[in-house]
């Protein structure tokens, strides 16, 4: 993740993330939001609607087999997304400072299974110490998941 796009999460998420990811992905509230600026890499956020609560993030660079993963609040060496019978694991990194208050990241393929079976059916689940929360998009956020994937060219 470049340190912009590191710098950019760390301040979206620094406010009102006091929580773990995993105490929030159940919570009434929480939407899929694509969000696209020309200055800016595409991203694609799970959290509540005009909020700074984030609960995971996504951003690719358009063209590129490759898609940077941030969460809130989870203790594992590795972030494992779950769709239907797809399963893939990213290894994390702890980013320790004042502003990313429990912020991990984590790099790998646009096309890992999950994520493609997200793209196409909307469901998508966190696995964390052996439970399955789940992230699934909405009817109406389903063309906010497409947007970002199209918006990548994954």
């Amino acid at each position: 993740m470049t340190r912009r796009v590191a710098a950019l999460v760390a301040l979206t998420l620094a406010a009102g993330l006091a929580g773990c990811a995993h105490e929030k992905q159940d919570a009434a509230g929480y939407r899929w939001s694509y969000l696209a600026d020309a200055q800016e890499d595409p991203r694609l956020a799970y959290g509540r609607p005009n909020s700074d609560d984030v609960v995971l993030m996504m951003s690719c660079r358009p063209g590129r087999d490759e898609i940077d993963l941030s969460a809130v609040g989870l203790t594992e060496r590795e972030m494992v997304l779950a769709s239907g019978r797809s399963e893939s694991r990213f290894t994390t990194a702890r980013i320790d400072d004042a502003m990313s208050q429990g912020l991990v990241q984590a790099r790998g393929a646009a096309s890992a299974p999950a994520l493609q079976a997200f793209r196409k059916s909307g469901d998508l689940a966190l696995l964390t110490k052996g439970q399955r929360h789940s992230l699934k998009a909405a009817s109406a956020d389903r063309g906010q998941v497409r947007a970002f994937f199209e918006a990548c060219g994954a």
